[in-house]
């Protein structure tokens, strides 16, 4: 077991069982988004479908946020702040269309968003898409 992980789950008040630590233990160690399918890789012990229970849970209790990254599948990735109200989390993802990696832009600026009057958000998602530096070498 993973006492650190454990400590992280529990205090989220979720129960640390050994595919939970698991899955966190992945996305802990992965420094992009990651899709589903990437994890099933990584975690081959594991089925898609315990996994992606998992991440409902992680996301449902905000340890991880996802966001579609316009390549056809969700990418995950741990939150920073573990609640919904604050949007500490929300950053630029950029997408290589040659070489398909999705990176965080944490650097990059976004300008806030005021809505009309009645409109509420539930999610932000700031995608570019293009080459990047290695594929642009």
């Amino acid at each position: 077991m993973n006492p650190e992980i454990e400590g992280i789950l529990i205090k989220e008040g979720i129960n640390p069982t050994p595919v939970r630590i698991l899955v966190y233990k992945c996305l802990q160690e992965i420094e992009y988004p990651i899709s589903l399918s990437e994890i099933e890789e990584r975690l081959d012990s594991v089925d898609k479908s315990t996994i992606s229970r998992t991440l409902t849970v992680f996301k449902n209790n905000h340890l991880v946020h996802s966001f579609n990254d316009g390549s056809g599948s969700v990418k995950y990735e741990i939150c920073h702040s573990h609640d919904h109200e604050h949007l500490d989390d929300t950053h630029v993802h950029f997408r290589c269309e040659k070489c398909g990696s999705t990176i965080c832009l944490t650097s990059v600026k976004i300008p806030k968003v005021e809505l009309p009057t009645g409109f509420e958000s539930k999610e932000i998602s700031y995608i570019i898409t293009g080459i990047c530096s290695s594929c642009n070498r």
